[in-house]
């Protein structure tokens, strides 16, 4: 099984650049298209054959910073 890696902004180029069209593709908010449009190098997020995945930030952390 191969894997289709793409980001958002690749994908926005199927749509012609349609987010509205791009978030019912994916099943998510119109905003998070919108908020990962610069993200090109994937570093914050992907979508693996079709499901949208996002990198969790500091999600070994409390919120006070301590372990």
């Amino acid at each position: 099984m191969k894997a289709d890696i793409r980001t958002i902004p690749e994908m926005l180029v199927d749509t012609y650049g349609n987010q509205s069209e791009l978030a019912r593709r994916l099943h998510i908010n119109r905003e998070t298209v919108s908020k990962y449009l610069n993200d090109k190098q994937a570093k914050h997020h992907a979508i693996v054959n079709g499901v949208f995945m996002t990198a969790r930030g500091d999600s070994g952390k409390n919120r006070w910073g301590k372990r």
